[in-house]
């Protein structure tokens, strides 16, 4: 999984070493984690604009709005949908504007706004941006167009664009090889799509057990995507079949999918390690939430239980420090029962690789991702 993590995460790093003229010490630059981002979606249909809250590690405090504070009141716009630190960058895509916004990642003040349907990128293609990950010298981009983009990281510019299945989502990069999830928006026609970069050529597997994929990860052990499943009839249109499948083998004629993690609809990933929560959908129904770590190297999974959890939306893992982020809803009750209140702040509690809980701290509206703020450091020895 690390090298998933490092790809998600997005740790550009290069350790140097260089020598005094006595030749004693040697200077060397490490990854440091700095703090996290919480991507807020806000709320369409109360008029509520994404949002971006930002937790810093050493003074343990939130910064709301932090995109706004940094760029005099600029706003992200509608449904905010993920984000990634690279470098110096730190880009937020924000799917109901059709941007990837491009800050700088200690300041977080807009150096370009990319249009996704511009001329000079896709076009109509690149309506609703979904997910982001990098590798080398380009961000790559999802978009329900049905394409993934390559962008230059230095000029911006579109590089390449590689066409994808249906409405992808959640994508990952490893030695010029793209995974990309094609949900297919759940209507029957989901694939993985295995992209050479370089060559252009796909493998796109299909199987009984691919229904709506969203995030993918991969390791030495396989390729393992987090599945929606599919919803039931009325009344309740009840969540089934959700949960983290492993796909062991690459050939079209000879793959197999497997359920690893029987439960889930959250997934982050970091080391040898899958996190997962799992609160399903059912109309009118209260299901109990549940978690689970599961070790890709024993496929050993084990229940766990944070503490202060309402209603989870988001997931993520620190690779550096094995700090566990979860990010909640606020549980409302009225006349009509009780619910998660979507049109609310939410919060975020941390925990570290124990499940002890460490903190806890306010976000926005809809949290919807969380991104770490990595840098480097330099030390002598």
């Amino acid at each position: 999984m690390k090298k998933y993590v490092l790809s998600l995460a997005v740790l550009s790093v290069t350790l140097f070493s260089a020598c005094n003229e006595d030749n004693e010490k040697q200077q060397y630059e490490i990854p440091v984690s700095k703090g996290a981002y919480v991507v807020g979606s806000g709320n369409t249909s109360s008029g509520i604009p994404g949002n971006l809250t930002y937790y810093d590690y050493t003074t343990r405090k939130a910064t709301p709005d932090a995109f706004g504070a940094a760029n005099s009141g600029m706003k992200l716009g509608m449904t905010a949908n993920d984000a990634m630190c690279y470098g110096e960058k730190f880009y937020i895509v924000v799917d109901g504007e059709n941007t990837v916004f491009v800050t700088n990642a200690k300041t977080l003040k807009v150096i370009r706004k990319i249009d996704m349907t511009a001329s000079a990128m896709l076009g109509t293609d690149g309506a609703h941006p979904r997910r982001i990950t990098a590798e080398g010298d380009k961000i790559y981009v999802s978009t329900y167009g049905g394409y993934v983009a390559a962008i230059d990281t230095l000029n911006f510019s579109l590089v390449d664009k590689y066409k994808t299945g249906p409405y992808p989502e959640g994508i990952c990069v490893v030695n010029g090889t793209l995974l990309v999830a094609n949900s297919d928006y759940g209507n029957g026609n989901a694939s993985i799509s295995m992209i050479d970069t370089t060559t252009k050529t796909e493998k796109v597997l299909r199987h009984e057990n691919i229904r709506n994929p969203q995030d993918i990860a991969i390791d030495g052990t396989g390729i393992y995507f987090l599945d929606y499943g599919q919803y039931g009839d009325a009344p309740t249109y009840a969540q089934k079949n959700a949960g983290v499948y492993r796909i062991s083998g690459t050939d079209t004629d000879n793959f197999s999918v497997t359920k690893v993690i029987a439960d889930a609809t959250g997934m982050a990933c970091a080391g040898t390690k899958i996190y997962t929560y799992n609160a399903p959908y059912a109309y009118g129904v209260t299901n109990p939430v549940t978690y689970s770590v599961y070790d890709t190297q024993t496929g050993m999974t084990s229940s766990v239980s944070p503490v202060d959890i309402e209603s989870p939306a988001a997931i993520g893992v620190d690779p550096l420090t094995g700090d566990l982020f979860i990010a909640s809803y606020h549980m409302v009750t009225s006349e009509y029962g009780t619910y998660a209140d979507y049109s609310s702040n939410g919060y975020v509690n941390v925990y570290d690789s124990s499940f002890n809980k460490k903190g806890t701290f306010d976000c926005g509206v809809g949290p919807q991702r969380i991104a770490f703020n990595f840098t480097t450091e330099t030390i002598e020895y």
